[in-house]
């Protein structure tokens, strides 16, 4: 394998987790999986999960691209190390909490520019991830490139990470780790009133804890209501049957990069029903592609209209599907990330 002008590359993968079912680790796994299969040779480094030792020093020096996933991140974690100098050139991905919340900080924009200023691309998922990084450092315009996340699911594990799952009519599922930005019980009384009229109705969420006071939130909501059930961890290679087992899949973050587990419902057929945010936006069409609302009354009116309308539901899924297939590839995915590398080559070794 050749990018540029350097033949066989040797890449190391920062990521912030590797072995956690998080959306970074999501996007790392894509990515490993995306470049081993173009033939480049990768090694991956979980910076919050793994410590740093002489072997990764040699890995470091022998290394001819760096690939760095979450800036904020990434940029607490390199303080630690001074010695690591990165002479040769290097790639940011930047998802969603980076962009969307610590963008609004000074502290965290300083750390994260002392590290985007000697870099050779940015890249983020969408127009909006790239608009947010511009306003607040115009420098970076050049080098910012916009990479939609593709949807690829590892090879099915068990399946039985359904034995959890609680039966029923509708039954709504929401993938994400427990912290605020995710809003987890946002339309729970929504759901509670719908109950009213679906007496089968199931909510079910699966996530790690990130947050011990939303963790707590979530456990008296789990005490008090004997449809709601929560599942701390599910692994990846598991979720395409959770997905499976469900009829609606929710996202009811305050922001969002590009949320995989949207990408992955949606490839897989189950209506997405997701809170307007510019992430969210970024890929589903309201009413087209999937349901975006505003407020917790808004999601009942839509979900109800949902609900009476097998053809609407229909229509939906399969838009969505076609649409992933088109837009949301690995092969179309990883083929614009070696156009990053290849330019990042070419200028390092001119």
């Amino acid at each position: 394998m050749k990018i540029g002008s350097v033949t066989n590359p040797k890449i190391i993968l920062f990521t912030p987790y590797f072995k956690q079912n998080r959306g970074n680790s999501t996007t790392a796994r894509r990515f490993v999986k995306g470049l081993r299969m173009w033939g480049v040779s990768v090694r991956i480094f979980a910076y919050e999960e793994e410590e740093w030792n002489s072997d990764w020093d040699s890995y470091f020096l022998e290394a001819d691209i760096y690939h760095v996933i979450h800036l904020k991140r990434f940029s607490q974690w390199l303080k630690k190390y001074p010695h690591l100098h990165f002479s040769k050139p290097y790639i940011l991905t930047s998802g969603g909490t980076d962009v969307n919340e610590d963008l609004k900080d000074p502290d965290a924009v300083k750390l994260m520019v002392s590290v985007a200023d000697e870099s050779c691309g940015i890249t983020v998922f969408s127009e909006d991830g790239k608009n947010k990084i511009i306003q607040t450092y115009p420098d970076l315009a050049d080098r910012i490139y916009v990479i939609p996340q593709s949807v690829d699911f590892p090879k099915d594990g068990t399946k039985e990470s359904n034995r959890d799952i609680l039966s029923g009519y509708p039954k709504f599922l929401l993938p994400a780790g427990l912290r605020p930005v995710k809003d987890v019980l946002y339309v729970a009384d929504e759901l509670k009133r719908l109950r009213y009229t679906w007496q089968e109705l199931t909510f079910t969420i699966i996530g790690p804890v990130l947050d011990d006071g939303v963790y707590q939130e979530v456990q008296e909501f789990e005490k008090e209501h004997e449809w709601f059930r929560y599942i701390k961890e599910v692994p990846l290679e598991q979720m395409k049957a959770v997905y499976q087992s469900c009829d609606f899949v929710l996202n009811t973050s305050i922001s969002e990069g590009q949320s995989s587990a949207v990408l992955e419902a949606m490839a897989l057929g189950k209506p997405v029903i997701a809170r307007l945010n510019s992430g969210n936006a970024s890929v589903l069409s309201d009413g087209e592609t999937g349901v975006l609302f505003e407020s917790p009354e808004q999601f009942t009116l839509k979900v109800q209209e949902l609900l009476t309308s097998e053809g609407k539901q229909k229509s939906i899924i399969k838009k969505a599907i076609l649409y992933i297939k088109e837009q949301h590839s690995l092969e179309k995915e990883m083929g614009q990330f070696l156009e990053v590398y290849e330019h990042c080559l070419a200028n390092a070794y001119v």
